[in-house]
């Protein structure tokens, strides 16, 4: 078959699907896919937009293919579709259905001959969130037959269906939301609300329906259960907030969790966001649903109680925020009852209240350093067993700061923060251990501690302030014993130190020196 003759133009608003229905309807008067079958052009081919079937279509129609190339949906991937250079998924088109508006093609027929040439599909009908007809105020008709010839949106083969939609009365005219409106100027490559425009125009609707589905019908409200009239009232529903960006969506969601928890008792993400929050944590959610999601995700980790580990909106939570005593503690492997009073002396539990760890909530960033320090708590008995020593050398390293407290309070009555961290019991035995010289026998001129002291007529404490700042060089471990039982000190190199004492030594242990 040669050129088409004579030549029928591409009009700017409709498909390529409807062009060629046209034509079929004025070169054959017949139906679409016995025509493009005359012209080797796969019907399929073209539905799915292909290059090579819109541009055979041009050659043989004799038509600049440029502004039919504008009007293509070109399928490109698994329910993956592009149009004007912007990518969206299958959900963004009707799909099978066909939708249209009665009283724009009762104006394409108006006066004609010929109606199945004059009749047109527009391209915006194509379009899911494009639901009422800008020039007639009425919401548009959706028609789907069942047929498999459905996703051609073949108009002229809908005679019956569009005469008894043309037979109703016409609706109370109404504007086109301005997500209809921002749809269709972004196509038409203009620039919209900033928060819309930084993601795909797919993920942009999806967002403003679903979180308008929630401002309009409430939480309850299933998206099973909505209309195509009810997505156009949730669509103008949240077109303010997702307009205001970010910020007014995650002041948004922290005021519904809010009220839900004044409601509940405690704050319930799925009974706060209904129907997008069920969107959000679906675990089949074939299509990322765009930065609404992590919006909503820091909302809840912020508010809510979770635990390392819980799946919240379709990823694990790898550092939760806020959680219970008991989960803290089960994480940490610390009894609960530790826990609690780590947090009360802290002040970031009240200690007044009644606690129940199941139930309490707790900052657990806060509480991390506090319980890293807990985890390492040693009580004084066990760290005069750890380092083999006296009760009086332990508190006389621990007033030198040599062992440190694991927290610096004297307020409460937590064993646990009147301990000591075990960290610095670990430097001390470490420097027992691997920084003195091992012997077999005590040389003649060489005492334990406690003897040392005695001989040397030194307190015990100026000893081991000497000792931890390197001013006893002359120390020996004695092999077979283990902690400060086996330290070996030189009672001499003390009296002579003692003469003329460093300048380090802390004030009030200069004071003990005699006659000082």
């Amino acid at each position: 078959m040669g050129k088409l003759f004579p030549h029928i133009p591409f009009v700017h608003d409709e498909t390529p699907l409807s062009w060629a229905a046209r034509q079929a309807a004025f070169h054959t008067g017949g139906r679409l896919v016995p025509f493009l079958n005359d012209l080797q052009i796969p019907a399929i081919d073209l539905a799915r937009g292909l290059p090579e079937a819109v541009q055979r279509l041009c050659e043989k129609a004799d038509q600049n293919p440029e502004p039919v190339f504008q009007n293509t949906i070109t399928a490109i991937g698994l329910r993956r579709h592009r149009l004007r250079g912007c990518e969206f998924s299958s959900e963004f088109t009707t799909g099978l259905v066909t939708r249209f508006c009665p009283y724009c093609l009762s104006d394409d027929c108006d006066g004609e001959v010929r109606p199945g040439v004059s009749m047109r599909h527009r391209l915006m009908w194509r379009l899911a969130p494009v639901r009422t007809c800008d020039v007639h105020g009425l919401p548009l008709r959706d028609i789907r037959s069942g047929a498999w010839h459905d996703q051609f949106h073949e108009l002229q083969g809908l005679g019956s269906e569009i005469a008894t939609e043309q037979a109703l009365a016409l609706n109370d005219p109404r504007q086109p939301s301005k997500l209809q409106a921002y749809v269709e100027n972004r196509l038409a490559g203009q620039t919209g609300p900033k928060w819309l425009d930084g993601q795909d125009i797919d993920q942009a609707v999806r967002a403003t329906e679903m979180l308008g589905g929630l401002i309009a019908f409430g939480p309850s409200h299933l998206a099973a259960n909505m209309t195509p009239q009810d997505w156009d009232v949730a669509s103008r529903a949240a077109w303010d907030l997702v307009s205001a960006g970010e910020q007014a969506l995650s002041q948004f969601f922290s005021d519904a969790l809010a009220t839900n928890a004044r409601q509940e008792g405690t704050a319930r993400p799925r009974k706060a966001y209904g129907m997008l929050y069920s969107w959000l944590s679906a675990s089949r959610l074939a299509k990322d649903p765009g930065p609404i999601r992590d919006i909503l995700r820091e909302t809840i980790l912020g508010n809510t109680s979770v635990v390392t580990g819980q799946v919240v909106l379709g990823e694990p939570v790898l550092n939760p925020r806020l959680t219970t005593i008991s989960s803290i503690a089960k994480a940490e492997k610390i009894h609960p009852k530790t826990l609690r009073n780590i947090l009360v002396a802290s002040g970031l539990v009240n200690a007044e209240d009644q606690l129940n760890s199941a139930s309490v909530v707790v900052d657990y960033w806060k509480a991390r350093d506090l319980i890293e320090d807990a985890k390492h708590a040693m009580g004084l008995n066990a760290v005069a067993d750890t380092l083999n020593a006296s009760r009086p050398v332990v508190q006389a390293l621990v007033e030198l700061g040599v062992l440190t407290r694991v927290q610096d309070t004297s307020e409460t009555g937590s064993r646990v923060v009147k301990a000591i961290d075990g960290r610095s019991v670990s430097k001390v035995k470490r420097f027992l251990e691997r920084d003195l010289v091992v012997v077999e026998e005590a040389p003649d001129d060489f005492e334990h501690l406690a003897k040392a002291a005695e001989r040397s007529r030194t307190k015990l404490k100026i000893i081991l302030d000497l000792m931890f700042k390197g001013h006893l060089t002359k120390m020996l471990r004695l092999e077979g014993e283990r902690g400060f039982a086996s330290l070996l000190i030189r009672p001499s190199e003390v009296i002579s130190l003692m003469k003329s004492p460093p300048p380090d030594l802390p004030e009030d242990l200069q004071f003990m020196i005699p006659g000082a």
